[in-house]
């Protein structure tokens, strides 16, 4: 391209004009073109209540569509609006008819959509983009009656190809099921007492010397200074010995309930309405302070460094240590969550911010499988701790196939062959959750959970694996539209094959 020099700056209006005329192969067109936006429209829709009040909504295409512009590229709530107000392939995803340099919405509209927005939604949208698929691989199979050497075509990806049977109860099963479990970490500093000790007293510091200065009102006596120090005298050592951190933590702890009398007694004396004055996030953080430190009283007393509903942030005082036993890291910080997969589609059954036994999952995902897709699995592809005989049992009642290793020692005598190479193949076909899992978290940053309340949180997990389910989806589209092409290339090859053959005859 030749360029040449311009006798003045060119002016932002030459350059607005209709989105219709993007490239194609762009991702972002061809991602806008292929989501189902009205199934999205209605399961959006559907958990508003304004159809009689209040103003209108925005589409669900620019709230979803902004979403996933958000996750897939890892952007905070501000930098997303100003990326779709610089690109105009981004504002046609969201569903902008021309090119605007104004903000869509305001990135404050992100928190209430994760207010808005749960599990269950995310779901339901999944299950949607499932069905599409499944629906299309259909209709390519009975397009395509025959290929070039007359036998039927095989299955088209997310057409489904496990074992499809009717129990003795009458119960259709079809298709696999996937199950593990993982901790998605939200985005916390790693805890210890002297670190929560600290932050303790400082913000009750501060909040006294707020209301203090908000009511007219002589500030009492506090001990930050020297809580402060103390905690310096411990966190500059290269090296902490046991002896240290205790004489560190007495002290943290003797300044921290000073202060809390202090803000206590403030609040008693002049009424209620100090309390009232702090705003409900203040209130909070208060709370899990009071909280935290008879948590730490009650640990120190005992030589312990474990407690029930543990507190590892006062800013953030419903995040659990979550014990996972990995190598990398033990201990995990965040929500457990209770994954399954479904022809590699991701969905969350069960979110808790307490550690539980996973194993208690399977019933449930089994019921949550049955409901979406109206059918029992086939077959469970899950690890030792989900075999366990509670599950196998419900397992045998409900005749779906285990596909795990058998409980007890293993027998003296070689397994067949065959044997071995189904439990070989169960363990591979098991290794598509690990992987997806990693995935969530490495591609799409599930293990960094930056919504600070428990009621976005979920949203934001939820988030991170629908963005995988919709890469997944246009993946599987762009795949089928191959193979149709590859396919009407061989059928246009065989037919000119046989045309010019009799020439050739003649």
């Amino acid at each position: 391209m030749k360029y040449s020099s311009q006798g003045k700056q060119l002016s932002l209006d030459s350059f607005r004009s209709s989105l219709s005329s993007l490239s194609k192969s762009n991702r972002w067109v061809q991602l806008g073109d292929t989501l189902p936006w009205d199934e999205i429209e209605r399961l959006y829709n559907h958990r508003l209540n304004n159809g009689k009040r209040g103003a209108g909504n925005k589409p669900a295409r620019l709230i979803i569509g902004s979403l996933l512009i958000k996750h897939k590229m890892n952007l905070s709530d501000e930098e997303t609006i100003l990326a779709i107000q610089e690109n105009p392939y981004m504002q046609y995803f969201v569903g902008l008819s021309e090119f605007t340099d104004r903000p869509v919405f305001d990135p404050t509209l992100f928190v209430t959509i994760r207010k808005r927005l749960g599990i269950t939604d995310f779901n339901d949208m999944s299950v949607s983009l499932l069905n599409i698929q499944v629906e299309r691989a259909k209709i390519k199979a009975e397009e395509q009656v025959t290929d070039k050497d007359g036998s039927p075509p095989g299955p088209l990806p997310g057409s489904g190809s496990d074992t499809e049977f009717t129990d003795s109860h009458g119960r259709l099963h079809k298709g696999s099921l996937k199950v593990d479990a993982t901790c998605a970490d939200a985005e916390v500093r790693y805890p210890t007492d002297i670190d929560l000790l600290h932050d303790g007293c400082k913000i009750i510091n501060r909040y006294i010397h707020k209301l203090c200065e908000r009511f007219f009102l002589a500030p009492p006596v506090t001990h930050y200074k020297a809580s402060r120090s103390a905690y310096l005298e411990v966190i500059k050592l290269k090296k902490r010995s046991k002896k240290v951190i205790k004489r560190g933590k007495s002290l943290l702890l003797t300044y921290l309930i000073r202060d809390l009398r202090s803000f206590i007694n403030l609040i008693a004396v002049n009424g209620t309405q100090l309390f009232d004055s702090l705003n409900r996030y203040e209130r909070k953080v208060a709370i899990a302070i009071i909280k935290m430190y008879y948590q730490q009283l009650q640990m120190f007393k005992d030589g312990t460094h474990t407690c029930a509903d543990r507190i590892v942030s006062i800013f953030q005082s419903h995040i659990r240590p979550i014990v996972r036993g990995k190598s990398k890291s033990p201990t995990e910080f965040g929500a457990k969550i209770g994954a399954s997969i479904v022809e590699g589609y991701t969905f969350i059954d069960h979110h808790s911010w307490d550690a539980y036994n996973e194993s208690t999952d399977l019933a449930l995902q089994i019921e949550l499988y049955h409901k979406r897709f109206g059918f029992l699995p086939a077959k469970i592809y899950a690890d030792k701790i989900y075999m366990c005989k509670e599950n196998r049992k419900l397992m045998k009642e409900m005749e779906i196939e285990a596909m795990g290793k058998p409980l007890g020692r293993p027998p003296k005598e070689t397994k067949t062959q065959e044997y071995q190479s189904k439990m070989a193949e169960a363990v591979g076909e098991r290794n598509e959750i690990e992987a997806t899992l990693g995935t969530g978290k490495r591609i799409y940053r599930a293990n960094d959970i930056r919504a600070k309340l428990p009621e976005t949180a979920d949203c934001w997990t939820a988030m991170c694996y629908f963005v995988k389910n919709v890469m997944k989806f246009l993946k599987e589209r762009l795949r089928a539209l191959f193979i149709g092409m590859q396919f009407i290339d061989n059928l246009g090859n065989s037919s000119r094959i046989n045309l010019t053959m009799p020439r050739f005859a003649c």
